[in-house]
């Protein structure tokens, strides 16, 4: 599996010719790190939540005009949301992409968290939106390190609950490079000594696992 990373918790997967991009939000679209151009292919769009840093609109009907075949997957809320745009937004999952509906975590000052899905995607990398609500994973975590709702203690003890056997990590914009680099080497270490490799892709990385 190729993993590429674009900023924060988007993510474009590709696995034996099937390609998939994930949340792709006003982060990376502010950061100018997606290079539709140099993406030849382009199968699935999956939107974990409506919430602006995992959902731009201007980004996402650039992406369907280059890639108009694009079936783009979520929950109704962002559905709602996205016809309304014109685009079609498919809420059951298939073969390659499975979605599950998994809370929210709770920010202050919000009474009504949105909605989210848990992704799981070619049945290998797992992306939970802004959620630890899931009490397993697939080979490949991409887990949230940080973020109004969590922080990184949290998300450390899920991964050693749950035991995939490689994490990525996302929703990590709101750190400097300078503390990204710290947390990842502290991360890296921590999660080895629980046979947890760790892949400390940051803004604009592609690995293959």
């Amino acid at each position: 599996m190729k993993i590429s990373k674009y900023v924060h918790s988007c993510l474009l997967v590709e696995e034996h010719g099937t390609v998939a991009l994930i949340d792709p939000g006003n982060y990376t679209a502010q950061a100018n790190v997606l290079d539709l151009e140099s993406i030849a292919k382009l199968d699935y769009l999956v939107i974990t939540h409506e919430h602006a840093d995992h959902m731009d609109i201007p980004l996402i009907k650039k992406i369907s005009v280059k890639f108009p075949g694009l079936q783009i997957m979520s929950n109704s809320s962002v559905k709602s949301i996205l016809e309304k745009e014109g685009l079609i937004v498919l809420t059951g999952g298939n073969e390659d992409i499975a979605l599950k509906e998994i809370p929210h975590e709770a920010v202050f000052g919000v009474s009504s968290p949105v909605k989210n899905v848990l992704a799981k995607v070619f049945g290998k990398l797992m992306h939970p939106g802004d959620s630890f609500q899931f009490g397993s994973s697939a080979e490949i975590l991409a887990l949230p390190v940080q973020a109004p709702w969590g922080h990184l203690t949290e998300a450390m003890e899920k991964a050693v609950q749950v035991k995939p056997k490689a994490v990525i990590p996302i929703h990590d914009w709101h750190w400097n490079e300078e503390a990204r680099k710290n947390f990842f080497e502290r991360i890296s270490q921590y999660l080895q000594q629980h046979g947890i490799a760790f892949y400390p892709l940051e803004g604009d990385e592609t690995i293959e696992i």
